[in-house]
This record gives C-alpha cells, structure tokens and sequence, in this order.
C-alpha cells in the first residue's frame, strides 16, 4: 500500500520557488559542464564518468532522505532539485552525444517521455495536480515527470539555441537564436505564464492551473541553462567560464536555500503554537 501523508511533500508556489528554481538550472548547466570538462577534452571520457558518479550519487542520497521523510524537507527537496539540474544536464547531452541524433530528435524524445510520465500518473491516479502530493505513489510519478522536464528543458533550449552552421557546436535542425536570445524570449514567456497565473486566477487543480505550471516549470531549465551558458561563454570573451558561473550560482542558491529554510522554520513554529493554543483552549 502506498504511504499517507498529512500535508503535501512538495513547496508552495511562490516567487520563492520559482526563483530557487531557475538558480538551480543555471547551476546545473554551469556546474555540470565544468565538471565534465574538469580534466581537460583530451580526458572527456574520464570527466563525464566523474560528473555521473558524484552527481547521481549526491542526488540519490539527498532524493532518498526526502522520500523517507514523512514531509517536505526543504535541505533534501532543493538539493535534489539542484543535482538532478546537473545530471538532467549530462543525460540530455549523453544521449545526442552516443546516438547521434540531432537536438530537434532529441527533444522530441525527451517530450515524448514526459508526455508517457503524465499519461501513466494520470492512469493511476486521475489527478496531476501538484497540491495534491500526499502519498509516495504520487511523489514518486512527481520526481519522475521533474527529472523528464529536466531532461526535455536542456534538449530543447540547446535546440533553439544552437546555430546550423559555423561556430563549435552546430546541429542541422538549430533554430540559431543564440544563448542570449533564447533566454530572453523564453524568458519572456515564462513571466507570461506567471502573469497569467497571478491575475488570470486559474482554478485551482483545474486543467489551466496544472498545465501552466509544468509549462513554466519546463521553461526554467531553458531560460537558466541559456544564461548559464552565455555569461559562461560568451560574454566579455568568456571571462567567467564555467568556474566563475558556477561559483556564482552556487552562492546565489546558497543564499536563497538559506532563505527558504528560515521562512520553513518559522512556518513551522507558527503551526505549532498555534495547535498549542488550540489544545490549551
């Protein structure tokens, strides 16, 4: 039998979450990308096994602990959210890399996946809604949908960005907007999104409501990756490289972890005194 929980083991969507998760992505593609490079293109092989090794493993233990956990912890939930950023990164391009295939074919796989995802957590539960994650079945069919975002979101933002001609890292189906504009149209459409969930109110669990979340979700790792990648590599010739991008993601994500674990804290103290007063009433 699937495990019960009293309260949903997922974050509230806030501006908090949604800027903790575009952080994350821009770290994942920062951290992953200097990682796998760490012993130079002569040893790539050897740079790539490192980054899977050490990411898969961080993010299996932090994913772990938050599946144990009876509630959402914010530590496990956002460190798996951030490792799962760097080796959704690695998977996306491993898979163009050793098939072959061409950034429009991969993301047409990766949307295929997630599409599957939906399909079997709606077949099982007839609700996708993520206010409603209260019982491991839907945590797990939830981690399972993020990761395939994670993956769809590298394949399809290197698509649109990526030039069908000149330069290093060219692909024939490239739509050739560039780091930069692909981050800033994508950009655009995402604070559409979040526009329109604002104001326009969606009902809530309601197919709008659901729909435009996993779009904005999806987004993020687009928008992230494509700032990540063009302050990493092409602004002022490349100055920050991907040591320099990920150090400064890593403190940005540092600092609003720090945040969302106070505000976490201080919520929790709130409901308990407020069950004390309750019970001393």
């Amino acid at each position: 039998m699937p495990k019960q929980f009293s309260l949903s083991k997922v974050p509230l969507i806030t501006g908090l979450f949604w800027l903790a998760k575009m952080i994350s992505t821009g770290l994942g593609e920062s951290l992953s990308d200097y990682s796998s490079q760490l012993f130079g293109q002569q040893n790539s092989g050897l740079g790539e096994a490192f980054t899977v090794a050490w990411s898969l493993g961080l993010f299996a233990v932090f994913l772990t602990c938050q599946l144990r956990s009876d509630r959402y912890r914010p530590v496990y939930y956002w460190l798996s959210i951030a490792l799962l950023a760097v080796f959704g990164t690695f998977s996306a391009d491993t898979l163009k890399s050793i098939t072959g295939l061409h950034y429009l074919e991969t993301t047409l796989i990766f949307a295929g996946l997630l599409l599957i995802s939906f399909g079997a957590w709606y077949l099982k539960n007839h609700d996708l809604s993520i206010h409603h994650i209260t019982t491991s079945t839907n945590e797990s069919f939830y981690w399972l949908t993020v990761a395939f975002s994670f993956m769809l979101g590298t394949a399809a933002g290197d698509w649109l960005a990526t030039a069908r001609t000149g330069g290093y890292n060219v692909d024939p189906t490239g739509m050739g907007w560039g780091f930069l504009n692909t981050g800033l149209i994508l950009g655009a459409v995402f604070l559409g999104l979040l526009a329109y969930r604002h104001w326009g109110k969606p009902e809530m669990n309601g197919f709008m409501e659901i729909i435009s979340f996993w779009l904005a979700y999806i987004l993020t790792r687009p928008i992230g990756a494509s700032f990540a990648d063009y302050f990493g590599y092409d602004f002022a010739g490349g100055v920050l490289g991907n040591l320099g991008m990920s150090l400064i993601w890593l403190v940005a994500f540092a600092g609003v972890l720090t945040v969302i674990v106070r505000q976490h804290q201080h919520e929790q103290r709130l409901t308990t005194q407020t069950k004390e007063t309750r019970h001393a009433a």
